[in-house]
């Protein structure tokens, strides 16, 4: 695993920075230059679990973040988690950085489904599938 983002993408930093996400962070994102959008942090020890590896909850974290980020950048709107299916595949040990991607796999007025990935370096961390509320545009 690296112990920095990748230089390949023009990462930014999530716009919000307070609360769990704030501790838990900080998270970034980017996009790749077919404009699919790539999400990363860098671990460190608050994240690792007593195994000695990235804690399920930390990664879960981050993935509940990154689906909410598609969902705006794809909409415009707010949204709130409703469900998210996690399955972990693999561990890996905290200090490198972990990226994601999510993909919208249907898209209505009201709710979206989408499913994601994350990995650290060339290690499948976990797959995800979500639903997300839309709320209607303030």
């Amino acid at each position: 695993m690296t112990d920095q983002m990748p230089g390949d993408i023009a990462y930014m930093p999530f716009g919000q920075t307070g609360g769990f996400i704030g501790h838990n962070g900080p998270y970034f994102w980017g996009q790749e230059p077919s404009g699919e959008y790539i999400y990363g942090f860098q671990s460190d020890e608050r994240h690792g679990n007593p195994n000695g590896v990235l804690h399920g909850g930390a990664v879960t974290a981050f993935v509940d973040t990154f689906l909410g980020h598609a969902v705006v950048a794809q909409t415009g709107r707010m949204c709130a988690t409703i469900a998210l299916n996690v399955q972990f595949v693999a561990g890996a040990t905290a200090g490198g950085w972990v990226s994601g991607r999510a993909r919208i796999r249907k898209l209505t007025r009201t709710m979206a489904f989408l499913e994601a990935e994350a990995s650290a370096g060339d290690t499948l961390l976990l797959t995800a599938t979500s639903i997300f509320r839309v709320f209607d545009a303030r």
